[in-house]
Order: structure tokens, then sequence, then C-alpha cells
């Protein structure tokens, strides 16, 4: 079979590794299987949504970003950053002082995320009466588009296809500066990710040739070197400036923002965990006329990221404070802003769209349809003889994983502890044999419970 590739920034150190299997069993899309005794991810169902990064108690899984060290000596470097990261800090810190904290790091200008959100509710009007499937899917959260890509793969047509803010606003960037004389060449964008899964989606996007962003970055870095620069800042705080964005766009990355710009019946569902359930709903059949689905993979939205360095709740509440002050300063300074949405959607409208999202390839049992379906006999037919107590200690996280694994040569039915039973039993596998199986999957020693020095 072909060998597909993709990209992840959910990353295993497998030095720190115990093969605890507590990724294992939370993982949505059971990509992950504990070989040897140490966690192994499988590329093709790895969405990066960070549930694994939560649980690990020996910080074994961390997430790979580009770093600082990507950021160019040279050429006009801007830093791109959601509104998330704002709600990091306390709400007597004003905005304006935090993204000239950022600047200060090592970049040329600072842009807010959200301020290209006029242009996703633009989209929206223009897109609504193109949509034919009910519901129609947010393409907001890079994670769950992941999601529906491996475990939904028949409401991949659902999607809308537009791309996320971020990208909106890198696209945005781009053409304004090209306006003010900087070279196309020479402009470099790197964003402030609050998760894996916008790094993913930079690096190697669904339904998009290339990302406009060149770089992503750790929040919590940028985090933990602004907050130094703002203690050690001892003036008096900076002007004010007037944020270049209508107040609810403040919030769009939280949950239940989204869902208000599209016209009929609309959801807001957050935390992976809901998603899937609600998917699984939708796929069987059982809910009817709902227009719109707005999903993020995490609590509270962005808030919620596993880059996010602040409690959620606080990061939330902060937001919606600084979008009640925007509303007050909105109707003060009426008239005084320029919207860049007048003045560049028209020209950027043909490029904000994204191809039709795709079921990942690499799911498929066999390119040949023949031997696929005697992969799907060979699965069905095992499901007879596994117990279905998805116990894991197969080193697989159910039962019907196994299966697989077994039907694309990747694991044998002897893994199972219950049939290695039966096959003891039956003469068909001695206990050394057994024991040798489980070292395979739990690597060796795990069983023994004496040290060298309790035996001597």
């Amino acid at each position: 079979m072909k060998q597909y590739t993709y990209t992840h920034a959910i990353q295993i150190d497998a030095d720190k590794c115990i093969g605890c299997s507590h990724c294992m069993r939370v993982c949505p899309t059971e990509a992950i299987r504990i070989d040897g005794g140490h966690a192994r991810i499988q590329s093709v169902r790895c969405v990066d949504c960070g549930e694994c990064f939560r649980v690990c108690p020996q910080r074994a899984i961390y997430v790979k970003d580009d770093g600082l060290a990507s950021v160019k000596s040279s050429g006009y470097r801007i830093a791109l950053v959601p509104s998330i990261f704002i709600g990091q800090f306390p709400s007597d810190y004003s905005a304006t002082r935090i993204l000239e904290a950022v600047r200060q790091i090592g970049f040329d200008d600072v842009f807010e995320v959200e301020q290209a959100v006029d242009m996703v509710k633009s989209e929206y009007r223009h897109l609504e009466n193109e949509i034919d499937q009910r519901p129609a899917i947010t393409s907001f959260c890079p994670a769950v588009v992941r999601l529906i890509q491996v475990l939904y793969p028949s409401l991949t047509d659902q999607i809308i296809r537009l791309k996320a803010p971020h990208d909106i606003a890198a696209l945005y960037l781009r053409k304004s500066k090209e306006r003010q004389g900087i070279p196309p060449s020479e402009i470099y964008i790197y964003y402030i990710t609050p998760c894996a899964a916008k790094i993913v989606a930079a690096r190697d996007p669904v339904a998009e040739k290339e990302s406009p962003i060149d770089g992503t970055i750790d929040m919590k870095i940028i985090y933990n070197l602004v907050s130094k620069i703002i203690r050690e800042d001892k003036s008096s705080g900076l002007h004010k400036s007037y944020a270049n964005m209508s107040p609810d766009s403040v919030c769009w990355s939280l949950s239940g923002t989204e869902k208000k710009y599209f016209s009929g019946r609309s959801l807001a569902i957050d935390g992976m965990n809901n998603v899937i359930e609600f998917l699984d709903k939708l796929e069987s059949g059982q809910l009817a006329h709902i227009d719109f689905l707005e999903m993020r993979a995490c609590d509270q939205g962005c808030a919620g990221g596993i880059l996010c360095p602040c409690n959620r709740f606080l990061a939330v509440e902060r937001l919606e404070q600084r979008q009640k002050k925007l509303e007050k300063l909105k109707l003060q300074n009426e008239g005084k802003v320029t919207n860049m949405l007048f003045e560049f959607s028209e020209e950027l409208h043909r490029e904000l769209q994204i191809d039709a999202v795709e079921p990942r390839e690499g799911l498929q049992l066999d390119e040949d349809m023949g031997k696929a379906l005697q992969k799907m006999k060979h699965i069905k037919k095992l499901m007879t003889f596994l117990p279905g107590f998805d116990c894991g200690a197969c080193g697989a996280p159910s039962c019907r994983a196994l299966a697989e694994d077994i039907a694309q040569d990747r694991a044998s039915i002897s893994y199972c502890v219950f049939v290695q039973r039966v096959m003891e039993k039956n003469y068909k596998l001695s206990p050394e044999q057994s024991f040798s199986v489980i070292e395979k999957i739990w690597g060796q020693n795990r069983l023994n419970k004496y040290t060298d020095e309790n035996e001597s």
C-alpha cells in the first residue's frame, strides 16, 4: 500500500515515556498504541487535539513548534497574536501594553488575529446561500476538521470552505504591507499559537496548497517573555489605542460567539468528547433541522488550548470585560476607525475560500477494493474471538482497534491476554511465549516486581 505521511506537532519523548497508557485511553481517534513499553502515535489517525498532552503524568508528550529561533534576523517580521493571548493577563494590563511587549521581543509589527473576523462575517453572508448540505460545520478549529476527516468522512462535505481567521489575517497583512512598499519576499508572519492543531494548520493546511503563515510559536514562551518585559517596565501604561475590530470579534475564539452570525438554528459545542458525542448523533441521523454547528475541540474554545498558560475561565472573563470596554469605545469613536473589511474584502474574496475537505486517504484498509473487503471480513471474524472488554492489555485502546491492527499485519491475535489463555489451554502457545508477547508490548522487565537489590 502507498505510504501516507502527515505532519504533526504532538510528539512523544521515548526516554521519558513509561508506557502508562494514559494517553492511549483518552485519544479520541484511537491513534496511540503501546509498543515496546512506549506509546507510539499512528500518524494517519492523529488530529493533534492535545488530549494526550493533557493527561501524560511524565510530561513525555510535548508540542513541537517552530520556536523563536525561526524568526528571521532581517526582513519585516510580524507577530500574529490571537485575542486569547491578551486574556492570559490581568485586566489592568491594556492590550496595547501587552502587544507592545510582544513587539519588543523581536518583531517589527504586531497584529491581532481577530481584526480579520469582520471578513469572516462578510463571507458567511456570501456562503449561506451556496451551502447545500445542512448543518454547515465551521472550519475554525483545525482539530475538529481533522477529526471529521478521520472519524466522520461522510460529513466532510459539510465543512464550510473558508480559511480560518489566522490565515485570513495573514493574507490581509501581506496585501496591506505590499501596498506600503514592502517587498513580498521580505514579509514574515509568525503566529503565536494556543494549541498544537494550529501549528499543523500552518505547516500542512487542510484543503489549501500552503498557509500564508511562515512560522508558529508556543504561546507559553511568548507569555513568559512578555510577563518579564511588563514587570521590568517601570513607566506608566502606554496610550490605549482603539482596536480596529468590532467588540464581539474579541471573543470570536471562545465558544458561542461564531454561531450568532449564521442564520437559522445554530449550536455551539466545545470539548472533544462533546464534539464526538454530537457528531455521532449527527452521522447516525438522530439530529435534524440544524443549520450551523460551531465546534471547538477545547473546553471554552481556544481559552482551553493546551498552550494557554493561564486558567481558561479567567481568560474568558477577561475577554468579556475587554469586549464591554470596546463597546463603550465604539460609541465614542464611531466613524473614526477605518475598517479593513471595506478596503480589502472584495480584493481578497476569492483567496479566502479553501478546496473541499476530503477524508484521509491513509485510513482505507487497502487501495485494492477486493483486498479491502477481505480485510473487513477478517476484522468482523476477529471480533467474534476477541472478548470485547477493551481492557487495553494488548497495547491497543479497544478490541476493534486490535482487530484492525491484526488485519493490517501490525499485530497478532496472541496480543490479547484472554486469547492467550485459550491458546495455552489448547497447547497452541506456551507460557513462555505468552510472556514474550507481553514483554514485546509493554517492554522488558515490566512484569518484574522486584529490583536486583531485592532479589539479592
